[in-house]
């Protein structure tokens, strides 16, 4: 469910939650038990905001999904940049992308690839070896963008939502609740973006009244979208079936791709990974306990997993 959903929730329904509520549910709340801001930079790089740390010759690019910013991966994260340059990306029309990006143009999935190639050559890291990593949408963009660039050495997607149809796609979002399913699309769903757009210093601290079981600063850039750039993104790297055909790339290339799932997450297709990595050699299927939010809510667990993959693909390179 996006920030800005839950706005509209809260005040579809009147719901205010008590002081006692509130704190109740943020004590309770993993990710805001063990979130805390990560290292690096924050620059433009091309059309995107970025935050950049560590020295290593391999590139890490971390990519939060849809609706989120670089905030989500923190700094349990930061040991990544032991071992490899790190680049958090806010996708296009997202976060400080929204800002430096494109807040009111067309938003696909060619413009998401090009601005992505596009920061990476603008911080001089275009020709590095690189380990792609998305959660979400972001999972999405990381296996189309990894089978589009040469220089992938590995890919890892936590929660993607690999449908093969639109109506699958609403499937799986109606599975999370009756208002995750009406704030994806429709009137009341644009409606709500537009007052958020309209008011969005406003809408950030009604965002961090209403969900205290998240970390403060995600809450807040959690509004930093458009209606544009929330609808096309959905329709062309979650309601698409554009996928496939990169995972069949990847495999053909021999490029190793890891599909983690939470055990609870209701996002993912049952058995979508596991029918994978039984057709294509190069893709493995791993769960963990959690449900949409896990690079948030475990990331110690998340960061473990691509750390293995980033060792391994070092050791690959050198054989």
């Amino acid at each position: 469910m996006t920030v800005a959903s839950r706005i509209i929730t809260g005040l579809a329904l009147g719901a205010g939650l008590t002081a006692a509520s509130w704190f109740a549910a943020r004590a309770a709340s993993p990710a805001v038990r063990s979130w805390r801001q990560g290292t690096g930079e924050l620059q433009v790089a091309g059309p995107l905001g970025v935050r950049v740390f560590g020295e290593g010759e391999t590139v890490v690019l971390l990519l939060p999904g849809i609706a989120a910013s670089q905030l989500f991966f923190g700094d349990a994260y930061d040991r990544l940049g032991e071992h490899a340059t790190v680049v958090v990306a806010d996708p296009l029309g997202f976060g400080d992308s929204m800002v430096h990006g494109t807040a009111g143009e067309s938003v696909s999935l060619a413009s998401h690839l090009a601005a992505l190639d596009a920061a990476l050559d603008g911080l001089g890291l275009g020709d590095r070896p690189t380990v792609v990593v998305g959660h979400s949408m972001g999972g999405s963009l990381a296996i189309q963008w990894a089978a589009t660039a040469s220089t992938t050495r590995a890919v890892v997607a936590f929660d993607a939502p690999l449908y093969r149809s639109r109506a699958e796609a609403d499937e799986r979002v109606a599975g999370m609740g009756w208002f995750e399913a009406l704030m994806a699309s429709g009137p009341i769903a644009e409606r709500t973006c537009a007052w958020v757009c309209e008011n969005r210093d406003s809408a950030a601290r009604l965002a961090v009244a209403l969900n205290p079981d998240l970390p403060a600063p995600i809450a807040r850039a959690g509004v930093r979208h458009t209606w544009e750039a929330y609808t096309r993104s959905f329709d062309a790297l979650v309601a698409g079936q554009t996928w496939e055909g990169a995972l069949a790339h990847l495999d053909e290339r021999g490029i190793p791709v890891m599909l983690v799932d939470g055990d609870r997450d209701p996002v993912p297709v049952p058995g979508r990974a596991v029918e994978l990595a039984e057709r294509f050699p190069s893709v493995s299927a791993r769960r963990l306990h959690g449900r949409h939010d896990l690079p948030l809510a475990d990331p110690a667990a998340c960061a473990g997993v691509i750390e293995g993959m980033l060792l391994s693909a070092d050791r690959a390179a050198r054989l």
